[in-house]
């Protein structure tokens, strides 16, 4: 099937090619012992990784985490937005090349408003 000029081949071997690229960054965070993202393959087989919002970590841990990956996957420098909840989401973007073409990804840290102490 063709959508467009992409078909559902290109954008499955896109997938097939993130899954190749995460197995490699997975392998590697377990030989350095670094803290595990939550990742997604897009549809279009891009990897976007996510520093977990609920675990033992606290918010400055979880800034670290973010920190290192970008450090670790080469990404451009942060942005920051806030959300409609109060909150702020940091991004940053990467390239990793490949035999078969460039693959693209983005890193996320959510940080959450703090508590209403009044709630």
């Amino acid at each position: 099937m063709a959508l467009g000029e992409i078909t559902t081949t290109d954008l499955n071997g896109w997938q097939y090619r993130a899954i190749g690229v995460l197995d490699s960054l997975v392998k590697a965070a377990i030989k350095a012992e670094r803290y595990p993202l939550d990742w997604t393959i897009t549809s279009n087989g891009a990897l976007r990784g996510e520093v977990p919002k609920f675990g033992r970590l606290s918010e400055n841990d979880r800034r670290s985490v973010f920190d290192e990956w970008c450090r670790v996957v080469g990404a451009g420098a942060p942005r920051e937005s806030n959300q409609l909840s109060g909150g702020t989401r940091t991004t940053a973007v990467f390239k990793h090349p490949t035999n078969r073409g460039e693959l693209r990804g983005s890193l996320v840290l959510d940080i959450d408003p703090p508590l209403d102490d009044e709630a």
